[in-house]
This record gives structure tokens, C-alpha cells and sequence, in this order.
């Protein structure tokens, strides 16, 4: 005991250090949350992976079609825009994964596996989809073919109900809670906008 009570300022200090380490590891990995969807939480690491794969793509569209948009102003990028866009895909795709889930199960995974098996053998593919988007494969699939393999899965089955994905996905988005954790946007109940 008396142990504890001559160091205490050595291990107050330490601990100091250790959480202040602690911090300093969460936000330059971006761990921290920078959006809740339903309570399911995106972090700052996800955004930024998407917001760079987007950027990247940009840049590939018009170095390759460039010619085609003679009078359109392809040049610019618009940054806000881009993170705008992106915030509000991350929330269609968890609502889109959430219904998914709901509606599939533990049977999710294999028809998701199923969908993109095929590509997974394709190497070629692999090295074009990682120049095109600026993605390892391994995000290129979590981030990109994931996503839309889910949304394939649930168009199909709102299909055979009568229904569309887009009217689903409005219907959604305005039931659901979202939260942006950012001072220069936040959601309208269809899309993230800006601050004025």
C-alpha cells in the first residue's frame, strides 16, 4: 500500500500519457464516430476511404472522357460537394445493409458472397478497380462491391414486392435517425446538406 501511495504521481502521469496517447491513436486513425445511423456508427476512417476512392475516380473520368465534355468544365472539383456526396451514400448504404440484414439474415453473407465470387477470381478486374478508385481490393470490396451487392439483393426483393429501391430508400431515409457529428454539414431527411 505504501508502494501505491509514494508513486501515485508517477502513475496519475503515467496514466496521463497513456490516455493522452490514447487519443492521439483514435483521432489520427480516424476511429472517431462521424456519423450515427440508427444507432450503427461510421467513423471519420470510412468517410475519408470513400471520399479519397471518389476524388480518385473523379480525377480518372476526365482524364479518360475529357474530349467527349468539350463544353462542360470538368477541371473542377467541388471538395464540399464530394464530402457531401459521400456522407450521404455511407447513410444509404447502412440503411440499405440494415433492411438487408433484417430481411436476410445469417443468409446475407452467402448470397453477398455468392454476387461477388466472380470478381474476386478476376485479377485483372482487381488491378483495374484499384487504379480506377485508389482502393486496395479489400476496401474496393468493402466499400464499393459490398454495398451495391446489398442493394442489388434488396431491389430484387422490393421487386417482387411491387416496390422500387428509391422510393424505399426515401421512405427510409426520412423514418430513420441520423446524425452528422460535423460543423459544416447536416441531414435534412433525405440528404446531408450544407451549413450556411
Amino acid at each position: 500500500m505504501n508502494f501505491i501511495r509514494n508513486h501515485k504521481p508517477y502513475f496519475i502521469f503515467s496514466f496521463i500519457i497513456l490516455f493522452g496517447l490514447a487519443i492521439f491513436f483514435v483521432i489520427s486513425g480516424g476511429y472517431y464516430p462521424i456519423l450515427s445511423v440508427n444507432g450503427r456508427l461510421i467513423s471519420a476512417r470510412t468517410f475519408w476511404k470513400n471520399y479519397r476512392s471518389d476524388t480518385v475516380y473523379y480525377k480518372n473520368f476526365v482524364q479518360i472522357y475529357q474530349n467527349q465534355f468539350k463544353n462542360a468544365d470538368l477541371s473542377s472539383l467541388d471538395i464540399n460537394e464530394v464530402k457531401r456526396s459521400v456522407l450521404t451514400n455511407l447513410i444509404e448504404n447502412v440503411l440499405v445493409g440494415q433492411e438487408v440484414e433484417k430481411e436476410l439474415g445469417n443468409d446475407l453473407d452467402s448470397l453477398v458472397q455468392d454476387r461477388i465470387n466472380k470478381i474476386n477470381q478476376n485479377e485483372e478486374f482487381k488491378k483495374t478497380a484499384e487504379k480506377v478508385y485508389g482502393l486496395n481490393f479489400d476496401d474496393f470490396k468493402n466499400e464499393v462491391l459490398i454495398p451495391v451487392a446489398k442493394g442489388e439483393i434488396l431491389s430484387g426483393r422490393l421487386f417482387l414486392q411491387g416496390k422500387k429501391l428509391d422510393e424505399w430508400l426515401l421512405s427510409a431515409k426520412r423514418a430513420s435517425e441520423v446524425k452528422v457529428f460535423s460543423t459544416q454539414f447536416y441531414w435534412d431527411g433525405k440528404e446531408v446538406q450544407f451549413k450556411k
